[in-house]
């Protein structure tokens, strides 16, 4: 069986065998392994967790090619309406240092979309509104994907949705 290691900065090729495990070649710089491209990702909505007035989204992405590619950084994030409009201001990057993510075939890794509950927020400031899907694009690749979110959402500036980098 053929399997591609993750690594920060290095791909290393090994094969697993009855007898363990069996190194193959140098390991390949994660800069020289292509960037992931739209056709190759499958992406899911993978669940919602909360914490201290907060919900966290997280998108599980997969490698559906047939060759290792790599991503790095924040998606943007932003919040649709029923009828597919924009609401409020697209996400900004949390305080958690990205890095690079080298995805072998049919592995995979997540982004998350961090926001505040508007409950715990004054009405002034965050002007709530209900989401029915995000739209969101990876760092520095073209494609929109558009997931299903139904969640009551802050619209203004203040409370804008935070991106978490790939691999966090």
């Amino acid at each position: 069986m053929l399997l591609m290691t993750r690594a920060v900065g290095a791909v290393a090729t090994v094969v697993l065998t009855a007898g363990g495990v069996v190194a193959l070649g140098q390991p390949v710089p994660a800069a020289q392994v292509p960037g992931c491209v739209a056709s190759h990702l499958r992406v899911i909505r993978h669940g919602v967790q909360g914490a201290t007035s907060h919900r966290y989204v997280e998108f599980r992405i997969t490698n559906a090619g047939a060759h290792a590619c790599r991503l790095f950084g924040y998606p943007t994030f932003r919040y649709r309406d029923a009828e597919g409009k924009p609401m409020g201001f697209a996400s900004t990057p949390a305080g958690v240092p990205a890095h690079v993510v080298v995805l072998a075939p049919g592995q995979h890794t997540r982004t998350v979309l961090g926001y505040v509950v508007p409950a715990v927020t004054l009405p002034r400031q965050c002007h709530a509104g209900w989401a029915t899907s995000v739209t969101f694009r990876l760092a520095s690749r073209p494609h929109v994907f558009q997931r299903p979110l139904r969640a009551r959402v802050c619209t203004t500036r203040k409370y804008r949705p935070a991106a978490y980098p790939v691999g966090f």
